[in-house]
């Protein structure tokens, strides 16, 4: 039997955060963690809200103080 259950939709909300990189060269970049940004998806730290992706204080205060381009995204949208 065929388990196809990679292919259905998981109920479970899923969010990540991704920025423009400042070397244009790396495009968009995703948060790893422990202040580290890597341009591997893969590598990514993922929370189960946006609550908590937003709870990232250090990154969010960069957005203000530095500019930068942050996004929490909602990968199950």
């Amino acid at each position: 039997m065929l388990f196809l259950d990679k292919y259905l939709k998981n109920d479970k909300m899923v969010w990540h955060i991704k920025k423009t990189s400042i070397m244009n060269s790396a495009g968009t970049v995703y948060y790893a963690g422990s202040n580290r940004w890597t341009s591997t998806y893969a590598d990514r730290t993922t929370y189960t809200s946006q609550a908590k992706a937003k709870a990232e204080d250090y990154i969010w205060d960069k957005k203000t103080s530095n500019g930068w381009d942050l996004t929490a995204v909602n990968e199950n949208a």
